[in-house]
């Protein structure tokens, strides 16, 4: 059994194992499977196109159920239970040559990448940076994270710890270089939405306009969605709004980047608290097939000294932070 992480490599070790040990003893079973392997290979090294899945199932269906030997029978049976598994992963690495784990050697993404929470593809949108093209490094941002600017002043920049260019120097400033780009292509108007899916008729309501909400709703928006975000607060942001100071993150660029969310067609409705404002029924009865909660985490860590709750003295981070936000 292999110990990797990545099912595309872990069925062509499984693979490798049965063809290498003799276990598939009859030779029609033992081409098919080497068959299947070079299938998987070409997946795990950026050649496979639009028919490999296709064409490696159905290979894996001739070895389930045609086989006389056991052996390829179990083998069979079990590529095909990984491709049900793990579709999105086998259909990753065919669309986009990109292997999360970095087991497939070929289609590792780059250290800044794979330590980026989000997983933007950083290489690619510094490069677009460099060469003036800073609507088309937005366009590669937002396909992970529908927030470039603002991620671009308050992002924690784990990527830049693993830079490679900081082993020479110092790390790219990748995350300053996101607002620098948004910033210009704001200001230029080439900052602009990609492309809705056809309506798809059918309602999201998302509970919470913090960054998790708002960037549900960006999705769902593009992928053809009618989409309603049902917020508490008097505006949107969440925590990026009433949790950050302004002098950190300005509340235009929020602003500015919410109205891009707003521009696909998605519906706000502020001051509004689920189970007190609407309910489940009333959500139902306006035809909203789904409800997604994204309430955001709003508690603050308390010091734990003993009487610190009885003294309104003592005030928490997250509180005082809300109370300034909001002018209270």
């Amino acid at each position: 059994m292999s110990d990797t992480s990545c099912p595309v490599n872990h069925s062509i070790v499984r693979l490798e194992k049965m063809i290498r040990t003799g276990r598939l003893t009859h030779p029609k079973t033992r081409r098919i499977a080497e068959e299947i392997l070079e299938l998987l290979e070409d997946v795990a090294w950026g050649r496979a196109g639009k028919d490999h899945l296709t064409a490696i199932r159905e290979l894996a269906r001739v070895l389930m159920t045609e086989s006389s030997d056991p052996a390829g029978s179990e083998t069979g049976k079990q590529v095909i239970a990984d491709l049900d598994e793990h579709p999105e992963i086998f259909q990753s690495h065919v669309e986009t040559h990109n292997c999360a784990s970095g087991d497939c050697v070929k289609l590792a993404p780059a250290p800044c990448q794979m330590a980026c929470p989000a997983g933007i593809d950083i290489p690619t949108y510094v490069t677009l940076i460099g060469m003036g093209r800073d609507a088309e490094a937005i366009e590669v941002i937002r396909k992970d994270n529908p927030f470039p600017w603002v991620c671009g002043l308050v992002c924690t920049r784990p990527c830049e710890f693993m830079c490679v260019r900081g082993r020479i120097d110092t790390p790219v400033s990748i995350k300053f270089l996101k607002a620098f780009a948004a910033e210009r292509a704001m200001s230029e108007g080439r900052y602009v939405n990609p492309p809705k899916e056809p309506d798809k008729n059918k309602k999201v309501c998302i509970i919470g306009a913090g960054p998790g909400g708002m960037s549900a709703a960006y999705y769902l928006a593009l992928k053809g969605y009618q989409v309603l975000v049902i917020e508490a607060l008097p505006m949107a942001g969440g925590m990026i709004m009433v949790g950050i100071p302004r002098y950190r993150l300005p509340r235009e660029v929020i602003d500015r980047e919410v109205a891009m969310i707003e521009a696909l067609g998605v519906e706000f409705r502020f001051s509004t608290r689920f189970g007190k404002d609407v309910t489940p029924d009333q959500l139902k009865g306006e035809g909203f097939e789904a409800v997604l909660f994204a309430i955001g985490a709003h508690k603050a860590y308390r010091m734990g000294i003993p009487g610190e709750k009885n003294f309104p003295q003592v005030l928490d981070a997250i509180n005082i932070l809300r109370r300034v936000a909001l002018g209270d």
